[in-house]
């Protein structure tokens, strides 16, 4: 699941880095850039991991919860 997110990360990444080669022509202003994308990169990265390290971790409890022995009255 992880790699079909990062994926998608890479394929919107790479639009902006495309579009910063095609139309930004002075290198003093296309290197900042690039470096932002690539920050952004990372970050949407660790975020997504993160995510789905936590989602996965919560489907898991859920899947091993058991009811019966959580809602069993005390006496």
């Amino acid at each position: 699941m992880i790699q079909s997110i990062n994926t998608f990360i890479d394929t919107f990444q790479g639009a902006k880095t495309s579009f910063v080669k095609t139309f930004v022509t002075n290198e003093e202003l296309a290197k900042p850039l690039n470096t932002y994308i690539y920050a952004q990169t990372t970050f949407a990265k660790k975020v997504a991991e993160a995510a789905a390290s936590f989602y996965t971790s919560i489907g898991l409890s859920l899947y091993s919860f058991d009811a019966s022995k959580a809602l069993k009255p005390n006496k």
